[in-house]
This record gives C-alpha cells, sequence and structure tokens, in this order.
C-alpha cells in the first residue's frame, strides 16, 4: 500500500475508535458479569497506590471487554452497570452499581465485564458508559520511561475518556499528536522537531464528545503524579452522568 492510502486507512480507523467511545455513552449493552479476582495492576498501568482519584468513589473496579476497549483507549472511563441475577454459579450479579474500568478482559465479548474481586459465576448484565463522578477533581498526568526526548504520557481522572492528545511546539508554533499506546498511554517521540523537549510542556485534549482543553505539564518526573493548571472536561448533558 502506499504511505497516502495508509495514513487514510490510519485516520479511518482511528476516527472509528473515537465515534465507538462515544456509542458507549449513547447506547446500553448486554452481555455476561464474571470476576478475575483482585489484585493491583492492570491493562491500563494504574499502578498502587495511584488509581485516579475517581476511583475512590466507584462501587467495582473491573477489566472491560476486548470489543470496546478500543486499545485502552477506555482506560478510566466509568459505566453504569445493572445485574439481573440471573447466570450460574455461587455469586449472583444483582442490582445497579458503578464500575471503573481499570484492566482488559481479553476473552470478553461486547457487552461484557470482568469484576477485579472474588466471585463466581456468569451472569446476564447490562452497561452503559456514564461520565465519570470527578466532582470537582482535576486531570492528572503520569509519565513512565521518559526523557526530554521521548515522552510516555498517561492522562488520569478525566471526566470523559480523552481520544486525542497534543503538545505545543514553541519552536515551530505548531502542535504535534502524540500516538496512543495499548496500556493507556500518550507517546511523543518521532516527531525530531523541537528536541529535547523543553519543561513546562502545552497540552490539548480532546474527548470523545469532541471537547478540547487545554493544559500545561509542569516537569517531567517518571512514575509520580502530576498536575497542571487545574483543567477538566466541563460535564455534556447530552451524555448520561
Amino acid at each position: 500500500m502506499t504511505p497516502l492510502i495508509l495514513l487514510f486507512l490510519s485516520g479511518f480507523l482511528e476516527a472509528a475508535k473515537h465515534q465507538g467511545i462515544l456509542n458507549l455513552y449513547h447506547q446500553k449493552y448486554s452481555g455476561d458479569g464474571t470476576y478475575y479476582g483482585t489484585g493491583d495492576g492492570g491493562t491500563c498501568s494504574y499502578s498502587p497506590p495511584s488509581m485516579p482519584p475517581v476511583a475512590r468513589h466507584i462501587n467495582k473496579l473491573v477489566a472491560l471487554n476486548a470489543p470496546q476497549f478500543f486499545g485502552s483507549l477506555s482506560c478510566g472511563m466509568c459505566f453504569r452497570v445493572h445485574g439481573t441475577g440471573q447466570g450460574a454459579g455461587n455469586d449472583p450479579i444483582t442490582g445497579t452499581f458503578t464500575a471503573f474500568v481499570k484492566d482488559l478482559c481479553p476473552e470478553c465479548h461486547a457487552g461484557a465485564l470482568d469484576l477485579a474481586e472474588n466471585g463466581d459465576g456468569r451472569w446476564k448484565i447490562e452497561i452503559q458508559a456514564i461520565q465519570c463522578p470527578v466532582g470537582n477533581g482535576k486531570i492528572e498526568y503520569k509519565f513512565q520511561g521518559s526523557n526530554n526526548w521521548y515522552l510516555k504520557l498517561q492522562i488520569r481522572n478525566a471526566r470523559i475518556p480523552a481520544t486525542g492528545v497534543e503538545m505545543y511546539q514553541p519552536k515551530s508554533n505548531r502542535w504535534s499528536a502524540l500516538h496512543h499506546t495499548t496500556d493507556g498511554f500518550w507517546v511523543f517521540g518521532s516527531d525530531p522537531v523541537d528536541k529535547p523537549v523543553v519543561f513546562p510542556i502545552r497540552v490539548r485534549l480532546t474527548a470523545a464528545n469532541g471537547q478540547a482543553i487545554q493544559d500545561h505539564v509542569p516537569r517531567l518526573g517518571n512514575d509520580v503524579v502530576l498536575h497542571g493548571d487545574g483543567v477538566q472536561f466541563n460535564l455534556d448533558h447530552s451524555l448520561p452522568h
């Protein structure tokens, strides 16, 4: 394939992922609720003890099914879950609760969640994404394995997941897109302009609903939670919350 066709296909796939995230808010999905046991960590790289603050206000931590994980763009999303109690096993999933996505369930089908707790059985559930109950909480940042030539940045505690992240390059007076990874980070490293990167850096975050905000990441520090200017995506009254 020519580079132009590859670029077109890449853009098409990214747009499909972003629309897929938005669909999780607009529709309800039916699937199976299962258990995979308690434990730290997960595909979304929320290394303990630094789970995002919003996770403390969520009933349950879960692994999301592979088709709706969208290459980890769903990391940090919140879902309203309703369990019917129908199924098989010793620990029925019943009632309505809120869940926070911290992991991937590779074998789960669309509409399914794997609860990060001890339990037994496979139970019928219905899920729908909701805007995370961040309250007055602001977006946080965390670097992993980064230096002034290569940045791997995690966006944390967002009301709605960011599906696009850009960094402003002052020398060339332009915005450069960061590339999303399958473990929940955004990477800047292939663009040779404006290196080494000088902090603080200015970032532009675009949510799944198209809302864009700007913030500053104050410094480079790996494996520590960093705070910017104190921004957050606004509550979208057209989406469940």
